[in-house]
């Protein structure tokens, strides 16, 4: 189960059950509409213990989405083997990943902040 709340600037997703082939059109969707609406998308996988290749590149693809469009993206509690498996597929550097989702969603609201400051600056010039 995929659910979806908003904060301000910021979505939160936490994903209840095995990140798979499952529950990755659902996060997918969920990602999709949370990185076009929110600078900051914050993704808990506490109750994700375990993710597949499917699982992977939803989060992949968000994560680079939400670049794109000058957002970030990152992960909250992964299991080991999440872990692992980001370790393993060498991605584990491209996510901040956080313990706990208070402290990810304050950096995710830093950086939005950070970044709406520095478009401000360039469109002033």
């Amino acid at each position: 189960m995929i659910e979806l709340t908003t904060t301000g600037d910021s979505a939160l997703i936490r994903v209840h059950g095995n990140l798979d082939a499952t529950t990755a059109p659902d996060l997918r969707d969920a990602l999709c509409w949370a990185v076009d609406r929110h600078p900051g998308v914050v993704v808990d996988l506490a109750g994700s213990p375990r993710v597949d290749p499917a699982g992977l590149g939803v989060l992949i693809r968000a994560h680079g989405r939400a670049k794109h469009r000058g957002g970030v993206l990152c992960l909250v509690a992964p299991s080991r083997f999440v872990l692992t498996v980001l370790h393993t597929m060498h991605v584990d550097g491209v996510f901040p990943i956080f313990d706990e989702c208070m402290t990810a969603l304050r950096w995710v609201r830093a950086e939005a902040s950070a970044s709406a400051a520095g478009a401000a600056v360039l469109n002033s010039r």
